[in-house]
């Protein structure tokens, strides 16, 4: 009778478990060692922030999403030995990340190789579905080729920069916002009158500046990733040279002026994201990501990876886990408004085009227009 018993109890709990439903595995690859590593946290909380949402609410049709989380370094190599990880030895059903433009570009096959979606931050337009048509790969932030031409068109209309000079980095994120910075610009008859590197890693950019002096500009366009941006900024308040100063969307997150706190003031940026933008749906991420995580403020990419999130979770509900049918769902049905607004693929694989173009006060970035 006790043997009867016993397992009785053990069929009850057999039961309780498949009530509970199983879990679901997705992959985050972000980096949290070198280039690139200060953004990693906040991919990984605003990730973190809607799965643990959407489990709260019952999850996948009862199933649990469990979220791996891997470091890329911002490292091509690294990501490709860590994605090939996540895809074919624990078996994920989605990627987000890389969210280095170079690192997506040399890894991307994988996930058509596996069949599995790609869902990434990177801002590259190299990787637009026109250049590489790769059925599994989408974007969660508006790219650059859109930033840039916003950029462009602030700094001639408003800011009235007629000898713009750039300064931009080694990375594919950086050398495609140059080539559309060089198409743009001339198209106001405009010519970009100098144009000087800074490799990322470098502390000075003293030379640089002094190049861009010489060549007469009358505004500096930053096309570095943040600590360049930093490094930049800082000494060119050094050397009182006094222009119009506009950057895209590495120039207005928290890990540019941060380091860059007085220096910064009265830059410009085109964003991706902007934490004082009043839209209800930012206001209630903010709040939310505050209160998960010990009231630290969100910043650019964590909003992509957060609708992400959301994203991914509609389409498993609607077709399952099978990565094919999920990539099929994502380019043609997937239709939701996340704190980014309306998310909606495109013809270039990209979810959103939304961007701000906002300056900073010393403690805020102040909005000026928000573009979709």
């Amino acid at each position: 009778m006790r043997l009867n018993r016993l397992l009785v109890v053990a069929i009850v709990l057999l039961i309780g478990v498949a009530a509970l439903g199983s879990t679901i595995k997705v992959a985050l690859v972000a980096p949290f060692t070198g280039l690139g590593s200060i953004l990693g946290d906040y991919i990984k909380m605003g990730a973190q922030l809607a799965l643990e949402e959407i489990n709260a609410a019952g999850g996948i049709n009862g199933d649990m999403l469990e979220m791996v989380v891997y470091d890329d370094a911002a490292n091509p190599s690294t990501a490709a030995n860590v994605i090939r990880r996540a895809l074919f030895q624990d078996k994920v059903v989605a990627v987000f990340g890389p969210n280095m433009s170079s690192s997506v570009i040399g890894v991307h096959q994988l996930a058509q190789q596996a069949k599995v979606p790609m869902l990434v931050g990177a801002t590259s337009p190299s990787f637009r579905y026109s250049v590489i048509p790769n059925d599994f790969l989408f974007r969660l932030r508006a790219d650059d080729k859109v930033k840039v031409i916003q950029l462009v068109k602030y700094a001639v209309e408003e800011l009235g920069i007629e000898k713009p000079g750039v300064i931009y980095g080694s990375t594919d994120y950086c050398l495609a916002a140059l080539d559309v910075a060089k198409e743009e610009f001339p198209k106001y008859g405009i010519e970009i009158v100098a144009m000087e590197q800074i490799k990322e890693g470098d502390k000075d950019a003293t030379g640089q500046l002094l190049k861009l002096k010489n060549a007469g500009f009358d505004g500096l366009i930053g096309l570095t990733h943040e600590s360049e941006a930093a490094v930049t900024v800082n000494q060119l308040r050094q050397l009182q040279i006094d222009v119009p100063i506009i950057g895209f969307s590495a120039w207005g997150v928290p890990a540019f002026t941060d380091l860059a706190p007085e220096a910064a003031i009265g830059v410009y940026s085109v964003q991706g994201f902007n934490p004082i933008d009043p839209d209800p749906a930012v206001q209630a991420f903010v709040e939310a990501y505050k209160a998960r995580w010990d009231g630290k403020e969100p910043s650019d990419p964590g909003q992509a990876y957060y609708d992400g999130m959301y994203l991914l979770a509609d389409a498993l509900k609607n077709v399952g886990t099978d990565g094919t049918k999920l990539a099929e769902y994502l380019a043609n049905e997937a239709n939701i408004v996340g704190v980014q607004g309306e998310l909606k693929c495109d013809e270039h694989h990209n979810f959103t085009n939304v961007c701000l173009i906002s300056q900073f006060d010393g403690k805020d970035w102040q909005i000026i227009t928000k573009l979709y």
